[in-house]
């Protein structure tokens, strides 16, 4: 076996980081400043890259331990703000950063902050945070959130301007950096049906950072978009064993119906739904969404993906939060509600292939049929094949 090389060497130097501080005795007296710091930020990227929810809630302990062991330690409740970010915890974001108001003000605040606008459906001031802070440096995160919200708003040539100028701004050390910009102009191009220029990107992510499940993931949703559902499996399998994510096991179980494959489908969808249940009786709201989703499209049970998705828009109210309650409704066969919260996600000024096509289903439903091919004329427009597979990410 050669050297480790891309993800698996970077996870690698991650734990030899971690065991030369000693691992959790870093935070045992007496204590270490730079080492207690470097354990914790460790831990958080480690469970961060590997996409392990488990290991970022025990991440998000220590640094709560960690915290009043330091002087200053203004740096810690930033990564306090990330980790409740990726959980979906937004108002422990905004404790974080208002327990630490030296911080709140640097550029990585700033660009919490106007993620959070970005989350509770402020778009215009989310802009304006990422403009503002471009002003001064253009620096890749701040040219990259920028471009998500230009993607999502209807302009992905300028989304992927951005993105390009994003990649200029990296060193030649930032691989990782570099290949998750490279899968978001893939997914830029596959969202609107350029599939072998998203084959291209997620190639040369590949190439620069091998080994990456994200990668992969984006990889095998290509795939079987392409209908090389076999193959798209056996990659999803391969993820999933190393990567444990309910999504990729509701992914897989859709990908076997596809198939007709209904008893393997029936596990691995049993599965998802199992893990996203318990995870939501443990008091966490990150997969909320993806149970608002699952009952929505895989069990059809449209008054419990309405439960769900109501749940979530009271999270983070935004196009789309306020689209898969939408959807919801539908289900139900609630239309009028239906089209009253899908008119506000298209009020927000987003334009993807998904929701409008969503939207036309919908105004069909209430009997608006004009308005609905209206819809669907314009989700075909942005993405021509918007109705083949694609993954709930």
């Amino acid at each position: 076996m050669g050297p480790l090389t891309g993800y698996q060497a970077e996870i690698r130097q991650i734990e030899q980081d971690i065991a030369a501080v000693g691992g959790a005795t870093a935070l045992d007296p007496p204590i270490d400043a730079k080492q207690v710091t470097q354990y914790v930020y460790r831990l958080y990227q480690r469970a961060s890259l590997a996409g392990d929810l488990a290991a970022l809630k025990a991440a998000e302990c220590a640094i709560n331990l960690a915290i009043p062991l330091l002087t200053h330690p203004g740096d810690l409740y930033l990564l306090k703000a990330n980790a409740a970010f990726k959980l979906h915890r937004l108002t422990d974001v905004q404790s974080a950063l208002l327990a630490a108001p030296s911080v709140r003000g640097s550029e990585e605040g700033q660009l919490i902050r106007a993620d959070l606008d970005f989350q509770n459906g402020r778009y215009q001031e989310a802009r304006q945070g990422y403009c503002d802070l471009l002003e001064i440096n253009r620096s890749w995160g701040a040219l990259a959130r920028l471009a998500h919200l230009s993607g999502k708003m209807g302009d992905p040539a300028g989304a992927d301007r951005l993105y390009e100028e994003a990649e200029d701004e990296l060193t030649a050390k930032e691989l990782r950096s570099f290949a998750w910009l490279e899968v978001q102009r893939g997914f830029l191009d596959f969202a609107h049906g350029r599939y072998p220029e998203a084959q291209s990107h997620y190639q040369r992510a590949d190439r620069a950072y091998p080994g990456y499940w994200l990668i992969d993931e984006h990889i095998a949703e290509l795939l079987a978009a392409n209908g090389q559902y076999a193959e798209a499996i056996a990659l999803l399998e391969r993820v999933a064993s190393a990567v444990h994510r309910p999504e990729l096991e509701q992914a897989i179980g859709e990908l076997y119906q596809l198939t007709g494959q209904n008893d393997r489908a029936g596990e691995r969808l049993q599965k998802a739904l199992a893990a996203y249940l318990e995870s939501a009786r443990l008091g966490e709201v990150h997969y909320w969404h993806h149970l608002a989703d699952y009952y929505a499209d895989v069990a059809e049970d449209g008054e419990q993906a309405v439960a769900w998705a109501l749940k979530d828009v009271q999270l983070r109210e935004n196009f789309s939060t306020q689209a898969a309650l939408a959807w919801a409704y539908y289900r139900a066969g609630r239309y009028g509600e239906a089209r009253d919260w899908i008119d506000r996600a298209l009020a927000s000024g987003a334009a993807t292939a998904h929701l409008f096509r969503q939207a036309g289903r919908i105004y069909l439903a209430a009997g608006r049929e004009a308005e609905a091919r209206q819809f669907q004329d314009r989700a075909v427009t942005l993405n021509p094949v918007v109705d083949r597979f694609h993954l709930h990410h």
